[in-house]
């Protein structure tokens, strides 16, 4: 028996390549990022991998019906992530009592494939929805121009504020983060305090009715996939380079960011809920960390890829919404409606259970 496993792995060993670096690749995502960077790279081809054995499942069998053996073993090793790639759930009926949250990544207002000028309908189409919970990430306000104060045309609508301001550049609009809520805010913070960075972990306490609920807004270390970022680099090596080098700090950073929310939810007396940008794939180490302590909103009540990118990477999936176990997700949706960012909102219906 032994002896044909062996004459088979060295007459399809191209098969059998293909399988262990699956196999890696699925591992890779066990490994912490300041332990071994290298493991952020091969995480990333994760997708690829899995569309590849696919692709060799269908084409094998007219070759040798055996051999399907090896994309079958491959996809049940990645069935962790085909789980998390796709969503198939009923609809659920929902109430007006029901929680609804909208989370956004605003790029600051600004029009689309631009930084320079604001974007006053994207500004009204925040003011005017009307989500009980908004999350605002890369948010921006100058109370001075009537027509970009943010704060002010949301806060005019019934909402109560949280906002962030980071000490960077830019900062007559204040750029930084923000909650908006139509319920009473008992307490509020922040979780990484530093003061000269937009990414930050942000929360407030709610009340609502005879519950107390804590809302977590999460703007994590950024990827690095600007690619108009690296203009100034000559050689296409260096750009390369600089990409790597990126993608790798960035990883390490939301790490340990990662780490200081789940140490923060620990702690908290309340049943929450956490909405943001998180900067991170659902192939890599941070995404299972999340999941080892948090359910998905988007694998539990959403339906299709929920794509969130809206740019040249459309297949990525980097804004979530993530609850605790008391906490009983009804909806998930990404609105595609808003194309004025480079993200799409995600909007999510929560009910507290009994």
């Amino acid at each position: 028996m032994f002896k044909s496993i062996k004459s088979n792995l060295i007459k399809y060993w191209h098969l059998a390549l293909f399988l262990a670096i699956s196999t890696v690749c699925y591992i890779s995502v066990l490994i912490p990022p300041r332990f071994f960077w290298p493991a952020v790279f091969t995480s990333y081809a994760i997708p690829v991998v899995l569309i590849l054995n696919m692709v060799i499942l269908i084409i094998v069998p007219i070759f040798r019906l055996k051999l399907m053996l090896y994309p079958i073993v491959s996809l049940l090793l990645g069935l962790p992530f085909l789980l998390v790639t796709i969503s198939f759930k009923s609809e659920r009926n929902t109430k007006d009592s029901d929680l609804s949250i909208l989370s956004f990544n605003a790029k600051y207002f600004r029009k689309l494939k631009t930084y320079d000028e604001f974007s006053v309908p994207m500004i009204r189409w925040l003011a005017d929805d009307t989500s009980d919970i908004k999350c605002l990430q890369e948010y921006s306000t100058n109370s001075m121009y009537p027509e970009i104060d943010v704060t002010k045309q949301v806060k005019a609508h019934g909402y109560h504020s949280f906002v962030y301001r980071a000490n960077i550049k830019d900062a007559d609009h204040n750029p930084g983060m923000a909650i908006f809520t139509k319920y009473n805010i008992l307490d509020s913070g922040l979780i990484l305090n530093n003061q000269y960075s937009i990414n930050e972990i942000m929360y407030v306490d709610i009340q609502k009715k005879s519950d107390t609920i804590r809302i977590y807004n999460v703007h994590l270390e950024s990827m690095g996939l600007d690619i108009h970022g690296y203009k100034y680099f000559n050689r296409y090596e260096a750009k390369l380079k600089r990409l790597g080098s990126r993608l790798k700090w960035g990883a390490e950073q939301r790490s340990t960011q990662i780490y200081k929310l789940i140490e923060h939810t620990a702690q908290s007396p309340y049943p929450y809920i956490i909405c943001g940008d998180f900067n991170d794939t659902p192939y890599s180490y941070n995404y299972f960390k999340l999941k080892r302590y948090f359910n998905n909103a988007f694998e539990e009540a959403g339906n299709g890829f929920g794509f969130t990118f809206n740019s040249l990477l459309f297949f990525l999936r980097i804004d979530h919404q993530f609850y605790s176990e008391q906490i009983e997700p009804l909806d998930f949706h990404v609105d595609r409606s808003m194309k004025i960012s480079d993200h799409f909102p995600t909007r999510g219906i929560y009910r507290i259970k009994n």
